[in-house]
Formats: C-alpha cells, structure tokens, sequence
C-alpha cells in the first residue's frame, strides 16, 4: 500500500488506542486503594486486576480468528465500544462488587483491541516498514505507562478517583473516530474455526479457581464452597486440555508442549507475570496503606520502576546480542529476585529509599527477562508457528498475573483478618487506614494498629512475590541452559541468515489483490 494521508490517519487511530489501553493498566494503580478506601470490601482488591486480566486475556485468540473472519475493522470498533462502555460503568459504580463486573467488561473490549492493533500495522505497512512503526509503538505504550501512576495521581487528588476510569473516553472516542473514517477493507471470506468450547472451558476454569481462593477468615480455605469451586475449576481445566486435542483451531496448540524448551518458558512466563502483576498491585497499597501517605505518593513509587524498565527494554536487545543469551536471561532475572528480597524485608518504618532501589532493580530486569523468554520461544520453532507460539508467551504471563494477583489478594486478606487485635473498635473497617476522611475520626492508636496489621499482612505477600521471583531465576537457568545449546546447533546449521519464509511471497501477493483501500 502506498503510503498516503490516509495511512497516516489511521496509524494516529491505531496510536490513540494503544494510548488509552496503556494508560488504563497504570492509571488504575494508584486510584484503587483510594477507592477501597471509599467503597471497604479490601477482599475484593485483587479482583479490580484480575477481572480484567481474565477477560482480556482469554479472548485474545477469539477475537484474532474474527478479525480474519469479518475485518479488522469491524473488531476493533466493537472492542472500543466495548471497552468505553466498560470505563464509563467503572466510572458510576456505586461499590466495589459493581466496579469488579465492569472491569470485566473493560477485559472483554481491550482484548480485541490490542492484536487488532498489531494486525492492522502488518496490514498496512510493508514488511521493511513494520520494524520502525512498531518500535514507534512500543515506545508509545512506555511513554505512556510512565504517565499513569502520576495521571492517576492527580486526578484523585485534584478531582475524583472516578476521573481515571473517565480520562481515556475522548481518546478512544476519537480513535474509533478515526478508524471508522479511514480504515477501509476487503475482506476476504475464507472458513474459519472459532474455539468456543475451549475459550468457555478455559475462562470458566481459571474463574472458579480464583473464587476458591479464601477472601476472608483463614478458615474459608477450607470451606464446602471453596472446595466445589476449587474441583470444578480443575474439572473444567481437565475438560479444556481435552477440548483443544480435538479443535481444530484451538486457542492454544497443546503440541506447542511438546518442545521442552516452550513448556519451561511458559512457566517462566507465569511466573515473571505473577511477579509484575503482584508488585504493580499491592507495593501501592503498601505505600497509602501501611506508609500513610496518599495517592501521590502510591504512583510516585512505580515511576522509577516504569522508567527502569524502559531503559531496559531499550538496552536488553542489545545485551542479548552482545553478552549472549544465558549470561543477560539469568543476570535479569537474578536482578529482579534480588529487587523482590529488598520489598520482602520492608517494614512501615523502611526508608523510601530502600523501596525505590527495590523495584528499580526490578525494572532494570524485568525488560531484558521478558524479551529473552520471547526471543528465545521464537527461536526454539519454525517459522509457520512462530506467530502462535509467540502469542503463548503474552498468554501465560497474562494468566500469571491474573492467578498470582488474586493468589497473593487472598494471602493478605487471610493474614490480614489473622492479624487484627481487639484493640480496634467494634465495627471499624480495615480499610479505614485508605480514607483520610474516616482516618481523621478514629483515635491513634485504633488507626496505628490498622497499619500494623495491614503492613504485617503484606509482608508475606511480598514474601511470596520473593520467591515466585527466585523460581522464575531457576526456570532460566535450566531454560538458559538447553537453549544455549539449541542456538550453537542452529547456528552451525544456519551459519548465513536464514531464508524467508515460503509462504510470505504467496501471502503479500494474495494481499496484492485484496488490499485495505485506505
């Protein structure tokens, strides 16, 4: 496609899109202990992250197989529609069971965005055009999460916390705006299988093994409902493996698996997510509910981390090519299990500075780590899958993140209800140390005991996050290990760059024919 004015206005579409997606994973943050605050129900914190992560995460491969099917085009504005609708619900909910369901709805749009987004590029630019334009992309969507925790910030102090889930609306307006004028498409119809029953089996599996974690009294772990939710989620796990080895187009290949290498990277992947996803979560609410300070100072903590990892993400490729994999893979990961050791050791009383040096430790390996696990996924399988296997990688660290914030959400609210004494008064809701308004007209020492209980809960959480960090470093030193050996292999194999693929030349012709007519 020639390049044009119109072109031009549809990669501005694309770019608001991402702009508002990334801006909603951050901006969040440093609102929702605010919100607890507000709303009580600290029990269902971690399903503020892990609503949204389940919905956008398992309707990724749906929402790729429609766009094939009806255009991407069609897709993306549903999923904007989809995903305002669900800001602008967030926004007017009236309490926290509220605010979870319209997460959700968010999940739902923002997973037919993104690889809507991504597709779209491949459309409409060449092949030796896509490396700037996505690298223009990816640094938009690290501009834009170093904003967020700060944006977040304002907004709850200078208006409401309701002005984060509002800020993205005219942003994504005028994207779904944009594409709608320009972006136009022939779609060719070709048959396609939509793994429904595995998509059902996977969402519903993952959803009842989260609703089996306790959310209150130690106890509740061991409750008749938690253990019915807990068998049918492995029930339905068990029905989804079968399901995908009859698909014919599953959601996700199981013969991927069989290459040991993808299965350790997948763990690895999980993990890490885990590890992201819970330090993005609660070193906030440490920070307002333990530290005492407001919402300023929630999102002011994870910028160091942003701008670190930033960096890194720019310098790890770099360092894969310079220092070879095994060496950059373990030294990143080591960095972040010694960023999480430092957060594992903090106290209400720790100095600021030691939990900056924490997560900017954490940023600085958490760049070169997930681009080794990716590039080495890549690597390990030929090219005609390389696109699925790829996407197996944001999968399982999305469905780390999902499992490992609502994981460490229930170890803090079991140890949280463990911990509370009968110095606080009758009545007085936990997440009072959240609301400065109720804070006020609570006496000191009822207050003081609310933050030792909070900061004595969190500190197995951080524990956890530790040593989900350290197993993530054993997985890529085994994981490194095999994969040096692959790499000598395909280089004595392939000493000159390898071929392109068979298929692109029939692939651009066929798009050759039927372009988008922008």
């Amino acid at each position: 496609m020639r390049p044009g004015r119109a072109r031009r206005v549809v990669t501005a579409g694309l770019m608001l899109a991402m702009t508002v997606i990334a801006l909603e994973v951050t901006v969040v943050t440093t609102a929702l202990p605010t919100i607890v605050g507000e709303f009580g129900r600290l029990d269902l914190y971690p399903w503020i992250f892990s609503a949204y992560l389940l919905t956008s995460t398992v309707t990724v491969p749906l929402y790729g197989k429609l766009a094939d099917l009806f255009g991407r085009r069609w897709v993306f504005l549903f999923g904007m529609a989809l995903f305002l609708l669900g800001s602008v619900l967030c926004g007017l909910a009236r309490g926290m069971g509220e605010l979870v369901a319209y997460r959700a709805i968010q999940g739902l749009g923002a997973g037919a965005i993104m690889p809507t987004i991504f597709t779209a590029i491949a459309d409409i630019y060449r092949l030796q055009e896509r490396a700037r334009i996505q690298g223009l992309f990816s640094a938009l969507w690290g501009g834009a999460s170093l904003i967020g925790p700060a944006l977040g910030a304002w907004l709850t102090l200078s208006w409401s916390w309701r002005g984060v889930f509002f800020v993205g609306v005219p942003f994504g307006l005028a994207a779904a705006v944009l594409i709608w004028s320009r972006f136009e498409e022939r779609v060719e119809r070709r048959p396609v299988a939509l793994d429904l029953a595995g998509s059902a089996f996977l969402t519903g599996g993952l959803t009842a093994l989260l609703l089996a974690l306790p959310r209150g009294e130690a106890g509740d772990v061991w409750s008749a409902e938690s253990l019915g939710l807990l068998l049918l989620g492995v029930a339905l796990l068990i029905a989804f493996v079968l399901a995908e080895r009859r698909a014919e187009d599953p959601v996700l290949p199981l013969s991927l698996f069989k290459s040991r290498i993808i299965a350790v990277s997948s763990i690895g992947n999980f993990l890490s997510g885990a590890v992201l996803f819970g330090i993005t979560s609660y070193v906030p609410l440490y920070v307002q509910g333990v530290r005492g300070e407001d919402a300023a100072g929630a999102g002011a903590v994870l910028t160091p981390m942003l701008l670190a990892w930033a960096s890194s993400s720019v310098f790890g490729p770099r360092l894969l090519l310079r220092f070879g994999f095994r060496v950059t893979a373990i030294g990143a990961s080591a960095l972040v299990a010694l960023g999480a050791s430092v957060l594992a050791f903090l106290g209400p009383d720790s100095p600021k500075l030691l939990l900056f040096f924490g997560v900017v430790l954490m940023g600085l390996g958490f760049g070169p780590t997930i681009a080794a696990f990716v590039m080495a996924v890549q690597e390990a399988v030929p090219w005609n899958v390389r696109g699925v296997a790829t996407s197996s990688t944001q999968l399982f660290r999305s469905l780390g993140g999902t499992i490992g914030v609502a994981l460490l959400g229930a170890v803090l609210q079991v140890g949280l209800q463990a911990r509370l004494t009968a110095t606080v008064a009758e009545g007085v809701p936990t997440s009072a140390v959240l609301d400065p308004a109720v804070g006020a007209g609570l006496p000191p020492e009822v207050l003081l005991t609310l933050r030792l209980a909070l900061g004595d809960a969190l500190s197995p959480v951080f524990a956890l996050t530790m040593a989900l960090a350290v197993a993530t470093l054993l997985v890529v030193v085994a994981f490194a290990r095999d994969e040096a050996g692959i790499l000598r292999r395909r280089e004595a194999s392939e000493p000159h760059r390898p071929p392109q693929p068979p298929s692109l030349k029939g692939r651009e012709s066929n798009r050759a024919q039927v372009p988008p007519s922008l």
